[in-house]
């Protein structure tokens, strides 16, 4: 009986207090990087927007002014849809409106000098610094394009350019061209929330920038998926998917 009395302290003895979790301050103030700037990083539920005119979700945009070239791809949509299919559907990334604006949350990681989205969607990652650098003379163009950050106080803004003009802006098939210019902001307003501002500035196809403005809230109980889609993934049997062919026009 000593023995099993001696046993059980022991064993007492090794085994760790449990220590109570307490649940982070979603109101109190936002973390801070070494250099003192905010730290954006986290998962965060990003608006759905399948179209960025949609009235019922706040932060749309009221209207979209087009060139005539932008107006005439507006308004042939749907015939290239049907000749040409949807380069999403090939799972060909989505681009940075398309996987902003999906039904996937977005994980940010950060440090002094980057910021890194990472996209359940597609499984995409986009690196963006904030390290004072200037873009990349003689790039490819590419489905996101560069991007480059810099701060204004404590709102972290990244420009976006040299993209291919092969995406959308949303699923519903508003214009882009390979002249745009994305221009996003970044402003932790406390732990839980970041206001987020995406401007598309694009004289080929609108002849005014537009913006759209989010809330993102923190989901700290979320983790990224994989999405498992490959480039021209199609269903032969039932000819469900075209394949991709690039536009001609994206100058």
């Amino acid at each position: 009986m000593k023995t099993l009395a001696l046993l059980v302290a022991v064993l007492l003895v090794q085994v760790p207090a449990r220590t109570p979790v307490t649940p982070p301050d979603f109101k109190g103030p936002a973390l801070r990087l070494p250099n003192g700037k905010p730290s954006m990083a986290g998962v965060w539920k990003n608006a759905r927007r399948a179209d960025v005119t949609d009235p019922s979700i706040p932060g749309f945009v009221k209207e979209l002014r087009y060139t005539a070239w932008g107006k005439s791809k507006w308004d042939n949509y749907a015939s290239f849809m049907q000749t040409n299919g949807d380069y999403a559907g090939n799972c060909l990334p989505f681009g940075m409106s398309r996987s902003l604006y999906g039904p996937h949350p977005v994980q940010i990681m950060q440090d002094n000098d980057h910021v890194v989205l990472l996209f359940e969607q597609n499984s995409m990652f986009h690196v963006i610094p904030t390290d004072g650098r200037a873009f990349t003379a003689d790039l490819p163009r590419s489905w996101f394009g560069e991007s480059v950050g810099h701060w204004e106080g404590d709102t972290l803004v990244v420009e976006t350019v040299n993209l291919n003009g092969y995406t959308r802006v949303d699923t519903i098939g508003h214009p882009l061209s390979a002249r745009a210019r994305i221009t996003q902001t970044f402003r932790r307003v406390n732990f839980g929330t970041i206001e987020h501002t995406f401007t598309l500035t694009d004289p080929k196809t609108y002849t005014s920038p537009w913006t759209v403005r989010d809330t993102w809230p923190l989901t700290p109980n979320v983790t990224l998926m994989e999405y498992a889609c490959m480039e021209n993934n199609r269903a032969f049997t039932e000819g469900r998917i075209k394949l991709f062919v690039a536009p001609d026009d994206v100058d």
